[in-house]
């Protein structure tokens, strides 16, 4: 039996290094012939008794729900789940469940890229259905990932990743941002400033001191997109003005 990863970018690759690590068959599915593992082009998925499809492609794919449809078809019939490891917006897992006849799990992932693996391990993997499923799949996610936490909702996960991983990360950036641009307004070291702070952290742990730097990368912003809420927009809008102090 196997498993396959579709998209093989840093989630998937990690996924897959993660669930091999494990000693589980992985297939590494992608468009770039360079990143794929196991897997030939126009191979024949249903003759390797595909168990679960781990979807790791960019959840903001206007052809997203489609493209996981189309490979759930691909996989054969002894697929038994999908676990949707991309971050996306809130409500897609719901909507692939409708058009699938198996169970659609939402799984989003944790971590620093620079050691994905790493984190991967130390953390809990929050895994949430809203459809009920056998013991036998919630087995098999617990032997995959070993740390597992169910949640009440698909939606719920969803939301947990934006809110509380990637925006909140960006909003703590932000705020240094806007201090740093006020220290230099103002003409007093930044870094000084902030030993105002230092033992309020050491001993409450609510006052992180961040670096003000810009924020880049195809995390914190792109997945703003996801989520429909103006307020959310000043995180995009405080780092292109940074952008442009910086200059």
């Amino acid at each position: 039996m196997t498993d396959v990863i579709l998209g093989m970018g840093e989630v998937g690759e990690t996924i897959f290094d993660l669930l091999t690590d494990n000693n589980f068959e992985c297939v590494g599915a992608d468009i770039a012939p360079s990143k794929q593992r196991n897997y030939l082009e126009n191979s024949d998925l249903q003759s390797t008794n595909v168990e679960y499809l781990h979807v790791c492609i960019p959840g903001g794919l206007t052809e997203f729900i489609k493209i996981v449809q189309d490979w759930t078809i691909l996989c054969g019939n002894t697929l038994k789940a999908v676990l949707v490891h991309s971050t996306v917006s809130p409500g897609t897992a719901k909507k692939i469940q409708k058009v699938c006849n198996i169970p659609v799990l939402s799984a989003p992932t944790r971590g620093v890229h620079r050691r994905f693996l790493e984190d991967m391990k130390r953390y809990t993997k929050f895994v949430a259905t809203d459809i009920p499923i056998s013991d036998a799949i919630k087995d098999d996610v617990d032997a995959r990932f070993r740390k597992v936490t169910w949640m009440s909702s698909t939606k719920t996960t969803e939301l947990a990743k934006i809110l509380t991983d990637t925006t909140y990360y960006g909003w703590l950036i932000t705020y240094a941002q806007i201090t740093k641009m006020i220290c230099a307004k103002e003409d007093v070291d930044y870094d000084e400033v902030w030993t105002f702070a230092d033992e309020i952290q050491e001993y409450l742990g609510n006052r992180p001191k961040m670096y003000p730097g810009v924020i880049g990368g195809h995390c914190v912003i792109p997945n703003l997109d996801l989520i429909e809420y103006d307020y959310l927009d000043l995180i995009k809008k405080i780092n292109e003005m940074y952008e442009k102090f910086q200059q």
